[in-house]
């Protein structure tokens, strides 16, 4: 018997499986959605292929959320900053990655959009991001997640979590090493 359902059954598994993982580990996630236009302020029923900008659907969502969120549909994955947050390394990461693992401070490292590669860090203190904080979308500052892909916006792990074994850096320590100073511990 042939599947009517509308996306792939390998999509809606790898999304999924994904998504519980990032919620599993603590990660702020939430469920990308189309941004309303700048013009009208709505969201005026546009598919996510259509779109150049995705915002958080709801909160940071928790491992049984993520299952059942991406069990019927799979939403783009979208890192919203907080207790986890990110670091722009540039296009290409511009040589960070070598100053990172010297200075033991490599993580998870996203290529996103435009070849601009992000560092998943701990604790960024810059991002203020409150709970009554607005949902942010991907122009402000939410990061597309593996294995999401929307047109213009595909990601994917340079450095994935489990090579790191899920650790990631302190945001203090790593700006430190991308400013070319030492760790110290």
């Amino acid at each position: 018997m042939l599947s009517t359902h509308p996306y792939p059954a390998g999509a809606l598994t790898e999304m999924r499986c994904a998504a519980t993982e990032y919620a599993a580990h603590g990660w702020p996630i939430c469920r990308g959605v189309p941004a309303p236009p700048a013009r009208t302020g709505t969201l005026e029923d546009q598919s996510v292929h259509a779109v150049t900008d995705l915002m958080c659907r709801g909160g940071p969502v928790s491992e049984d959320e993520a299952f059942e969120a991406w069990t019927h549909r799979p939403w783009p994955i979208l890192l919203r900053p907080g207790a986890i947050g990110v670091i722009d390394l540039g296009p290409a990461g511009s040589g960070a990655e070598a100053a990172l693992r010297s200075a033991g401070c490599l993580g998870p490292i996203v290529v996103g959009p435009g070849s601009r590669c992000y560092l998943i860090v701990d604790h960024a203190t810059d991002v203020g991001v409150r709970a009554g904080d607005p949902p942010r979308s991907v122009r402000e500052g939410c990061v597309l997640l593996p294995p999401s892909q929307v047109p213009r916006q595909i990601s994917r792990w340079r450095i994935t979590p489990e090579e790191t074994g899920w650790s990631v850096p302190d945001y203090t320590s790593a700006r430190a090493a991308l400013n070319g100073q030492t760790r110290r511990d």
